[in-house]
């Protein structure tokens, strides 16, 4: 969220949500779904380093699968 970012908050995607919860909290219709979660706000502390992400060209294909 790079605009969110010049106006000073930052984002997170978040994992680990109970979607039938949320779903009736938010009295989501049945014919959508949830995908994702995202946390928006601003950053008290520096992010913690992420480890074993993988380089663009490990994840990122054109034309073809490897």
């Amino acid at each position: 969220m790079l605009a969110a970012k010049s106006i000073g908050y930052d984002s997170n995607p978040m994992i680990g949500f109970d979607t039938q919860k949320v779903s009736k909290i938010i009295n989501l219709p049945e014919d959508h779904v949830i995908s994702m979660l995202m946390e928006i706000g601003k950053q008290t502390k520096p992010a913690m380093q992420r480890g074993g992400q993988l380089s663009l060209d490990k994840v990122v294909f054109t034309d073809k699968f490897t």
